[in-house]
């Protein structure tokens, strides 16, 4: 029963401290932003528009702040020449050692608890 009580006490502790160590992403600081910036508006301007369209809106705005981290401007991969490649089929190792060929990823390994790696 102590442990019990231990563990339910420890775990909330760690719960309530998770939240305050995690640093927003930029994303969520502009919608903390937009979001203050609705607050603060006069009722007659928010009558002329629904929140969710003015916060699409002014999250899409560019911001004026400080330059948008490396994260945020990193061009997205290209994944065509995966997607070709899966299509084309190929083999891959299952978690339970099997080796399999596949014609499309979709399924594959599904008997053997999943794929551990693409080959």
């Amino acid at each position: 029963m102590r442990f019990g009580m231990f563990c339910a006490a420890a775990c909330a502790a760690m719960l309530a401290v998770l939240p305050a160590q995690a640093a927003d992403t930029a994303q969520q600081s502009a919608m903390k932003s937009c979001a203050a910036t609705w607050k603060t508006k006069p009722d007659g301007e928010k009558a002329k528009t629904k929140y969710a369209d003015y916060m699409s809106g002014c999250m899409k705005a560019p911001t004026k702040g400080p330059a948008p981290s490396m994260a945020m401007t990193a061009k997205p991969a290209d994944h065509s020449s995966m997607a070709m490649k899966a299509d084309m089929g190929g083999k891959a190792k299952c978690k339970d050692g099997a080796i399999v060929s596949y014609k499309s990823r979709s399924g594959t390994c599904s008997g053997h608890h999943g794929v551990a790696t693409w080959m």
